[in-house]
């Protein structure tokens, strides 16, 4: 008897699955899913977020800038009195000479590399926004 319970299931599944039709996603099914996916939100553990922010590299600049200031337009009696507070007098009176002094460059080449750092600084944030707007859609 459960032989003929078995055969009788079997035989009422193949005309269930024999009469139903394949079902096909519609035309635009990955449009749809792809936009859901798009929808959700981002979490904000996945979020980027900089090491250091734009407030702390303009301090880093502006204490570097200040720095150089003060390096150069200090006189040298301030610069040897320090140096003989650490013990460094032999320092005090060596001067470097500055090796590239002899180098003169050309007008045009000024010009070029002027030009160069201008088109650098208009094409970075065009090619950034113009990557931005890519990943997004």
């Amino acid at each position: 008897m459960n032989e003929n319970a078995d055969k009788h299931l079997d035989d009422l599944t193949r005309k269930v699955i024999g009469k139903s039709a394949m079902e096909r996603p519609s035309l635009d099914f990955t449009q749809t899913i792809m936009s859901q996916i798009k929808a959700l939100k981002t979490s904000k553990i996945t979020t980027y977020v900089p090491l250091i922010s734009k407030r702390m590299w303009s301090i880093m600049a502006v204490g570097m800038v200040a720095i150089l200031v003060y390096i150069g337009l200090s006189t040298s009696g301030e610069e040897s009195s320090w140096l003989n507070n650490l013990g460094l007098e032999r320092f005090s009176n060596y001067e470097l000479s500055n090796p590239l002094a002899g180098i003169e460059f050309s007008q045009t080449l000024v010009y070029a590399v002027l030009l160069f750092a201008i088109m650098l600084c208009i094409q970075i944030p065009i090619l950034k926004r113009h990557f931005d707007k890519r990943f997004e859609s």
